[in-house]
């Protein structure tokens, strides 16, 4: 698992970023010239978004409302052990571990609580845009792109979520824009994803793809192989495939010197 703030990143890798996104803008602004229309799918968590200060507060409340119970954890936060989100990863025990929460009771009731609050409406503006993503958004959307928003949160995170993108400046629930959620949390985001492809497939070409997810990336390429396809260096599942040949390595969307 790589994580866009510590991942060594060189001019050439900078260079190389540059290149696709102003690539991906200038691919957008032909075809609107020629009345062409053209898609640009986003996923949001690790992609647009850090969500790790999301988890960050999550753990602190939790400690506060289970402080008796959960000593190790309180022990932790209490020595700033949340002041670096490095320590963050993909999925609340591998944060624990990096804490040194190892109770297996204390686990328990922290993996239980960190669901019940993490995958809901309430929490989901501490996320943080990544460096330069409401900008690049913004760039694609006024270049004549349609902008999809393909996410793993489920319908229920729907008011959440766009109010979250509202807030941070992107465009979103204008004409020119989609949002697209899971209708259930429990269905596979492969198989959303890939079902949600299709249809976009019947009313666009979709030139470029941003995902954070090696599976997700590499499924979309394959189905959309026309596209410029993009890999967020944030963070992933643990057990993900390896990223397929053809897809750009990106650590952000700031396009600079």
């Amino acid at each position: 698992m790589t994580d866009a703030l510590t991942t060594t990143w060189t001019q050439d890798d900078q260079q190389r970023q540059n290149t696709y996104l102003q690539r991906v803008i200038e691919r957008i602004q032909a075809k609107t010239a020629r009345q062409a229309s053209s898609l640009a799918i986003f996923d949001l968590d690790g992609t647009l978004f850090d969500n790790r200060p999301r988890t960050a507060y999550i753990l602190r409340q939790i400690a506060d409302q289970f402080e008796s119970e959960l000593p190790q954890l309180v022990k932790a936060i209490d020595s700033n052990a949340l002041q670096d989100l490095d320590i963050i990863k993909y999925g609340p025990m591998a944060t624990l571990d990096g804490m040194g929460v190892t109770d297996p009771r204390e686990r328990e009731i922290i993996s239980e609580q960190w669901a019940k609050r993490f995958f809901t409406d309430d929490y989901q503006h501490f996320d943080v845009p990544l460096p330069g993503a409401k900008n690049f958004v913004s760039q694609v959307y006024e270049a004549g792109a349609t902008v999809i928003y393909l996410t793993g949160r489920d319908v229920n995170m729907l008011v959440g979520l766009t109010e979250t993108l509202r807030m941070c400046g992107f465009p979103v629930g204008v004409v020119g824009t989609m949002t697209m959620t899971k209708k259930d949390f429990d269905q596979d985001d492969g198989i959303f994803k890939e079902n949600v492809a299709a249809y976009l497939d019947r009313i666009g070409e979709v030139v470029a793809i941003f995902e954070n997810e090696p599976a997700n990336s590499n499924l979309l390429q394959k189905i959309f192989p026309g596209a410029v396809s993009m890999f967020l260096l944030t963070q992933h599942r643990q057990d993900a495939p390896q990223l397929a040949d053809g897809i750009v390595k990106i650590r952000d969307f700031r396009i600079r010197g």
